[in-house]
C-alpha cells in the first residue's frame, strides 16, 4: 500500500475560508446592530423634538361600527377599521404601524403635539381595534385618529370621517 500524501497547503485554504465566513457573519450583525442602534436614536430624537411620523401614501383609518346616523344603546360598541397599515401598542416603534385614539364630541386636539387623554379623547395604547362606550342619550359626534409609538398624529394625520349617532 501506498501512503496517502496530502498538500500541505489543503488545511491552510479550509482554514482562511472558514475565516472569511466568520468574517462575513460577523459584518452582518454588526450591520444589524447598527440599523438597530440608529433606528432606536431616530426614535429618541424623534421623541425629544416633537417630529411627526410620516403616513405611508394610502393609509387609511375608518369607523366600521356604528354606521354614521345609527340610532344605538349605550354602551355604544364601535369598531375601528384600518386600511394600509397595521396596529402596535403605544410605545412600540414599528415601521407603518400606530395605534387609536376615539374623539367623542369634537374636542379641540393640537395635531403636533402627543394626544391628552381625557373622557373626549379616548386612548387605544394595547393595541385595540374596538371598545364599548358609555353615552348619555342624545346626539353624539365620534371620530377615530390613528396616532405612532408616542401618541403623536401621523403626517398627514390620519383621521376618519367624523359620523353622527343618536343614542337612546
Amino acid at each position: 500500500m501506498f501512503p496517502i500524501r496530502r498538500a500541505p497547503w489543503v488545511p491552510i485554504i479550509a482554514i482562511g475560508l472558514l475565516g472569511l465566513s466568520v468574517q462575513a457573519q460577523g459584518n452582518d450583525a454588526m450591520e444589524a446592530i447598527k440599523k438597530a442602534a440608529s433606528k432606536q436614536a431616530q426614535g429618541k430624537m424623534a421623541q425629544t423634538l416633537n417630529l411627526p411620523t410620516a403616513a405611508p401614501e394610502g393609509a387609511k383609518v375608518y369607523i366600521i361600527e356604528p354606521k354614521a346616523g345609527a340610532t344605538v344603546s349605550s354602551p355604544v360598541k364601535i369598531v375601528f377599521g384600518l386600511h394600509g397599515m397595521g396596529v402596535a401598542p403605544a410605545g412600540v416603534q414599528n415601521d407603518n404601524t400606530g395605534h387609536h385614539h376615539l374623539l367623542i364630541d369634537d374636542p379641540q386636539v393640537n395635531l403636533s403635539q402627543p394626544l391628552p387623554a381625557s373622557e373626549q379623547v379616548v386612548h387605544f395604547g394595547g393595541g385595540q381595534t374596538q371598545t364599548e362606550v358609555e353615552l348619555s342619550p342624545g346626539k353624539h359626534k365620534i371620530q377615530l385618529i390613528l396616532a405612532d409609538w408616542k401618541h403623536q398624529s401621523f403626517n398627514p394625520p390620519l383621521m376618519s370621517q367624523k359620523i353622527s349617532i343618536t343614542v337612546e
